[in-house]
């Protein structure tokens, strides 16, 4: 007899999202969390007495708002920040910042009037190039996908599908360069753009196969801009859990699966560190592909040749975090001393231009780390004071791509001191003092989320961002998005599935919507 319908295999975002669409349905779900707090690689927690840091994602970059209502966010008070700029890129000192303004008309004007009216065209060009990428992925956002050559070879129109192979198999750089041709000019833009096409790929912005990045950063959500949790990224994830706990639905922290339990080839259950029996109808996992059936799985119970096709999925990706709490919000100088005491100075990325990350790609492939890394510095709590204690300090964060994995002739520590020494340097291009306005420090690898959230190789894309690890052959190919396993009564609602990385719930819905109709309930229509 089973003690539950449903048990969920992690509390990260996914895991919740998957709760509360199966428990409001009427099943009788219990989340399994190895940690003591929800919201996974997604957290928000206080690292400084007082502060309150977004460990892992950090802002909702592809969350698409329609999701707050569907999963009843708003009636337990998750507020979202959208402020008037995402970020504020600079390079060198001659070199024109690009501001993300959210609003439409604020980035046209900045682009006409601070870059010129050659890179509104680009701008805007770009943007209906992406129309392409948009369609198919609102297409197939909620379905089972195939894989993407067979979606562009379906595709009747000869410009769309031109468009559509170009964004799925061609570089960053190639696509940019339709629209911004010159590569001396607009760095920081091209810049911007680069780097939203590398996020997790462990690629370079010229290799093939990082078009299919960028056409995902700047297509999955409803708008593509940094919108902010108030009290946290971690947030999303507590307001979740509320959710599903007004439905019924139970969360055991500090709990960890040891190994699901099968009867024949039907998952009945797991197996808890300690030898604790729990028995369900169906076990989902918010894990990655490895994790899930290379760890979770008894030996020998799955076709060899879906084995090896998990074992093909590409996870390394290295990157640093740092958290800092700060004496106060820096004053800037040079080329960025017109952010001071505006929205704009909350975030600033250094990223000179392509070429830059490109150069930081191949020292990381080296395993060197890299001499000029770009940068992102953000300042959370100026945009909410419930981050800090409220006597003028703050808190910061750093965030860089491109930590090498492999460390010859050095050793993981040396490399991360080397790696945030350069990350600091490059801030102080722009705030002199930085460096004397940090009053605490930690910084985290993919090594600490590997260890911490059991996520292979630290790779918070579960599986990383290539044109052969998306849509339909997302985990591996051909299962349609990977909700469903070869085991019976085994599903999948993570990232590792289709429609991929992100804070987007979407997964953990879609994963859900799966298992009711295999145990039968009510399904929900789509958040439009």
């Amino acid at each position: 007899m089973s003690d539950f319908d449903v048990i969920i295999v992690g509390a990260g975002h996914n895991g919740l999202t998957a709760g509360v669409e199966l428990q409001r349905a009427g099943k009788k779900v219990l989340i399994l969390e190895k940690t003591n707090w929800p919201g996974g690689q997604a957290a928000t927690k206080e690292l400084f007495k007082g502060y309150k840091h977004s460990v892992g994602a950090w802002a909702l970059l592809i969350f698409r708002e329609e999701m707050i209502k569907y999963l009843e966010l708003d009636k337990e008070g998750f507020e979202l920040m959208r402020p008037e700029s995402s970020f504020t890129v600079f390079g060198d000192e001659d070199q024109t910042p690009f501001i993300g303004y959210t609003d439409p008309i604020d980035l046209a004007n900045h682009l006409a009037e601070d870059h010129g009216i050659d890179a509104l065209d680009g701008f805007n060009g770009l943007g209906s190039y992406f129309s392409h990428f948009k369609t198919m992925f609102e297409k197939y956002m909620h379905e089972k996908p195939p894989a993407l050559e067979e979606i562009i070879a379906m595709e009747p129109d000869d410009t769309a599908r031109e468009a559509l192979s170009k964004l799925s198999y061609g570089s960053a750089v190639e696509i940019i360069r339709q629209f911004f041709p010159d590569p001396d000019k607009h760095g920081c833009i091209q810049g911007s753009l680069a780097a939203s096409a590398i996020d997790g790929t462990d690629m370079g912005p010229y290799t093939k196969g990082t078009g299919a990045s960028l056409g995902y950063h700047y297509t999955a959500g409803d708008t593509y801009d940094f919108k902010i949790p108030k009290g946290g990224i971690g947030n999303i994830s507590l307001k979740l859990q509320k959710v599903f706990e007004r439905y019924g639905g139970e969360v055991r922290f500090k709990s960890i699966v040891d190994e699901l339990i099968l009867e024949g080839d039907a998952v009945v259950g797991v197996r808890m560190k300690g030898g604790e029996e729990i028995r369900a109808k169906a076990v989902v996992s918010t894990l990655d592909a490895n994790m899930t059936f290379n760890k979770l799985c008894p030996d020998a119970t799955l076709p060899s040749d879906f084995t090896s096709a998990v074992d093909d999925i590409e996870y390394r990706n290295g990157y640093v975090q740092v958290h800092m709490t700060i004496k106060r919000l820096p004053t800037f100088t040079k080329q960025l001393e017109f952010v001071n005491g505006t929205t704009q100075s909350w975030l600033v990325a250094y990223i000179k231009g392509p070429e830059q990350l490109h150069k930081a790609w191949r020292q990381s492939k080296a395993g060197q780390v890299a001499d000029d890394p770009a940068v992102y510095t953000y300042f959370p709590s100026q945009l909410d004071e419930s981050l800090c204690p409220g006597d003028g300090t703050h808190t910061c964060t750093m965030f860089s791509h491109y930590f090498p994995t492999e460390f010859p002739g050095s050793n993981h520590n040396e490399a991360k001191n080397l790696m945030v020494e350069r990350m600091i340097g490059a801030m102080e291009k722009v705030i002199p003092d930085f460096r004397d306005l940090i009053m605490d420090k930690v910084v985290f690898t993919q090594q600490y989320f590997e260890k911490t959230f059991n996520a292979t190789e630290g790779d918070f894309s579960l599986g990383l961002l290539h044109p052969n690890q998306m849509f339909g052959d997302r985990p591996v190919p051909g299962w349609d998005g990977g909700h469903e396993t070869p085991l019976a009564n085994l599903y999948m609602a993570s990232a590792a599935c289709h429609p991929g990385p992100g804070v987007t719930c979407l997964p953990g819905l879609n994963g859900a919507r799966v298992v009711l109709e295999k145990l039968g309930g009510e399904r929900r229509e789509a958040a439009e």
